[in-house]
């Protein structure tokens, strides 16, 4: 939404999300622009601007054992060397109080940084090598709609057991063969042992120091090391815009080592040889994107497809209604293949959401790698029906005259919502019980919320068209299905960042016991939280708080549908008015 349309509230909320900022950091990305509807919560969203741990709340505070670095000690490292001398002098002189690089040095076990946690730093290992590993169970949450008792309206109402399944005893629908997880490293975690290992003259927790996401995983000092811990504006600021020695580690270490595995850990390039990931090597091209840079236009030639090693990227379509979101990427994840296939345009306009890191493979060696591996190119169509799918159903029913109430309450991107009929509703609350009672107590619904008309929208996951919940996941474990529905998958970490990210308030953190200690763990277990979203009661004739209701005050639509009479309305008035 453009700054004109902005209302007044709104540009309060954001000017205060600024200052904010500019209060705890010296850079920081844009501000995502939020319609009006979601403005009472904005300043709970705080997409980019979590402040930093308790230890630099503190002006001047460092973290335990922590040692500034001056310009004479910085320029004794090799990707410091090559900067020029002012220019290190200059970034320091900024900071009088809180220094924005120090060097640590940690014994064999001492924990670096832990999974879920949210920082502003990154970490360069100068001497050592750490154990990288996710301590979370690889399971997601669900609910057993088979088993449990009758309760509430004359014992009808059934309660169901929530419980950590992973996807090897519930595989679901669309669910593919995974392998990697993706990390913020240059680095992916097997599936079936998520630990790897980092040495001397690697990076981690780059996306969490541009962007101010969660630790994607739990770092431990697998012996004696000696890392460089930085804020943003040195990696940004001197590092990547000013030392090309440390660009070239960067790149090298990637081609080198990360690529293969970047390539492999997508299902449909698994089958790639050895000999043509060596091809590719030493042609792909690296990229790097600001916050809202275009990376490809709608309608634009395909020439290149696109893996995403670093950030965010919001797929978009332009159509008479206005911008309609088809997907947010992260890392590990690839566009551009559609134009490739079928020899054309661009059929969308990507866009950095944050900082983004690619890599580019161009039109030749995309055509040469198609040729060569018919199993890839069949599963890239695949792949691309889908997609061509999943953007004609958003498109078919996206309205083609907005309103503007319509818009504030977020029902122009919800594609199922619960909505209350407040002429029935006689606030008896069986709906709430009703979903708690089939969740173990811990309900998905709440009955507040925005109201429309005579009906309250209710707090419970709508399905979003335009999920704001799937941007800023640190390992990439929330999903949508073709059919819209969210979906959380076995190696979420319980950071809470989808439930913070959405305006709505309806993804909730449910806690399960601890799996207990393991070798890469051996810290004692403490209770394990998991993303959850309303499933509908997938399974059940209806869901339980629509079937709870005794006034009938409850019920389920699709928004644009329901309410057509009114939009319709709407427009006739809009086009009978006098210009």
């Amino acid at each position: 939404m453009a700054d004109a349309a902005l209302k007044p509230c709104c540009e309060a909320t954001r000017a205060e999300m600024l200052e904010h900022i500019r209060e705890f950091y010296t850079s920081f990305p844009v501000i995502r622009d939020v319609p009006c509807r979601a403005c009472h919560q904005i300043i709970k969203l705080r997409v980019y601007e979590r402040p930093a741990p308790a230890a630099l709340q503190t002006p001047g505070a460092l973290p335990p054992g922590a040692e500034p670095l001056g310009v004479d000690q910085l320029l004794g490292y090799d990707i410091f060397a090559d900067i020029p001398r002012d220019a290190i002098v200059k970034h320091l002189e900024r900071y009088e109080e809180q220094p924005p690089v120090w060097r640590r040095r940690f014994k064999a076990g001492d924990l670096i940084c832990r999974e879920g946690e949210y920082g502003s730093t990154a970490f360069y290992i100068v001497s050592g090598s750490v154990d990288v590993f996710l301590a979370a169970q690889l399971a997601h949450a669900k609910s057993d709609k088979r088993e449990g008792a009758g309760s509430g309206w004359f014992g009808l109402i059934r309660t169901f057991t929530t419980a950590l399944v992973p996807t090897r005893t519930d595989a679901r629908d669309e669910d593919v063969a995974r392998r990697w997880i993706p990390i913020d490293a240059d680095l992916h975690l097997d599936y079936d042992h998520p630990v790897g290992q980092l040495g001397t003259g690697d990076l981690f927790g780059e996306m969490t120091c541009l962007s101010f996401y969660p630790r994607s995983a739990t770092v431990r000092a697998a012996g004696d090391c000696e890392v460089i811990e930085m804020l943003r504006s040195v990696l940004q600021d001197l590092l990547q815009r000013r030392s090309q020695a440390f660009r070239a580690r960067m790149e090298d270490n990637y081609r080198r080592r990360a690529l293969d595995t970047h390539l492999r850990s997508v299902p449909v390039f698994a089958d790639l040889t050895d000999a043509f990931l060596d091809h590719l090597r030493g042609r792909v091209e690296l990229r790097s994107c600001e916050p809202g840079e275009v990376i490809c236009r709608q309608g634009d030639a395909a020439d290149n497809l696109y893996l995403i090693r670093l950030g965010f990227v919001k797929v978009s379509q332009h159509h008479p209604g206005g911008e309609l979101v088809l997907s947010y990427l992260g890392r590990g994840q690839y566009f551009g293949e559609m134009g490739l296939l079928a020899a054309r345009t661009r059929t969308s306009t990507c866009t950095a959401l944050d900082h983004v890191e690619l890599v580019r493979i161009g039109k030749d060696d995309f055509d040469l790698m198609v040729a060569r591996f018919p199993e890839i190119k069949q599963r890239l169509a695949t792949e691309a029906d889908a997609r061509q799918r999943a953007s004609r159903l958003m498109a078919e029913a996206a309205p083609e005259v907005p309103l503007d109430h319509f818009l504030e309450q977020g029902l122009m991107d919800a594609q199922n919502v619960l909505l209350i009929d407040l002429d029935k509703c006689t606030r008896c609350d069986e709906c709430v019980r009703a979903c708690a009672a089939a969740h173990d107590g811990v309900t998905r619904l709440l009955r507040e919320g925005l109201r429309y008309d005579k009906y309250l929208v209710a707090t419970s996951c709508r399905q979003c068209t335009d999920p704001l919940c799937m941007i800023g996941c640190p390992v990439g474990s929330i999903r949508r299905r073709e059919t819209l529905e969210i979906i959380i998958e076995d190696w979420c970490i319980g950071c809470g960042k989808c439930a913070n990210q959405c305006p709505y308030g309806n993804i909730n953190m449910h806690e399960f016991p601890a799996a207990g200690s393991s070798a890469t763990n051996p810290e004692p277990p403490s209770p394990e939280k998991k993303a959850l979203t309303c499933d509908l009661c997938l399974g059940l004739s209806e869901p339980s708080c629509v079937y709870a209701c005794p006034h009938d005050a409850a019920i389920r639509v699709e928004p644009k549908r329901f309410f057509a009479p009114q939009l319709y309305r709407a427009n006739a008035s809009r086009e009978a008015a006098p210009r």
